[in-house]
Parts: C-alpha cells; sequence; structure tokens
C-alpha cells in the first residue's frame, strides 16, 4: 500500500484490518471511515495481495508448468 494517497499509511492499515475483522459490509465500513467504499477494497486487495507474496506466485507457475506438461484434468 504505497503511492500518493491523501490518506496516511497508518489509517490505511487500519482501515483494512478493520475491513477484514468486521462482520459488516465493507461499504458499511468505507463509509463509517469516510472513504469510497471501491478505495477501501482496493486497499484491502492490495493488503490481500502483499500478504500473498512470491511464493503463491511461484506456486502458480509451477502449476501452469505441471498442466503444460501433462495437460489438464490429469
Amino acid at each position: 500500500m504505497s503511492g500518493k494517497s491523501k490518506y496516511p499509511e497508518r489509517f490505511r492499515r487500519d482501515a483494512v484490518a478493520l475491513a477484514r475483522s468486521s462482520d459488516r459490509p465493507l461499504r458499511q465500513v468505507a463509509r463509517e471511515l469516510g472513504v469510497n467504499h471501491e478505495t477501501l477494497r482496493n486497499w484491502v486487495r492490495t493488503a490481500e495481495q502483499a500478504q500473498a507474496g512470491p511464493v503463491d506466485a511461484a506456486v502458480d507457475q509451477a502449476e501452469l508448468r505441471a498442466v503444460d506438461r501433462h495437460g489438464p484434468g490429469r
């Protein structure tokens, strides 16, 4: 979650944590925080991708190579 933003990094991290831990809809959490729901959705998605990291990408590449070698569904 980097780059130019009018929201401080700490606020974005806290907003993502709240959105993940809340049983309220993301749209409601965003409204309560005073941010656009798509902005919050993007922050959550970015955090999830960062958490997944390059390990998942390496696994995906290995799976694709296996499918290429052996064909789908085998």
